[in-house]
């Protein structure tokens, strides 16, 4: 039981990691790509403000719905 928590203990914190390098890369090739195709700095400031916008608003209402229920 004990070796069982000692791996646990080590695997989480680095599945974590690995889960926000690969979240944190994803949108910084988002963001590059963007740049490069698009219409260069205006669609990433799009990008960067509907997700400002969009993700809290998003948490907002599925946390009203929650507590309805």
């Amino acid at each position: 039981m004990e070796k069982r928590r000692f791996g646990q203990a080590i695997l989480f914190p680095l599945l974590a990691i690995v889960m926000v390098a690969a979240y944190a890369g994803g949108l910084g090739i988002v963001f590059t790509v963007l740049n490069e195709q698009v219409i260069k700095e205006w669609a990433v400031v799009a990008l960067g403000v509907v997700i400002t916008v969009c993700v809290p608003a998003a948490a907002a209402l599925l946390e009203r719905r929650v507590e309805r229920s």
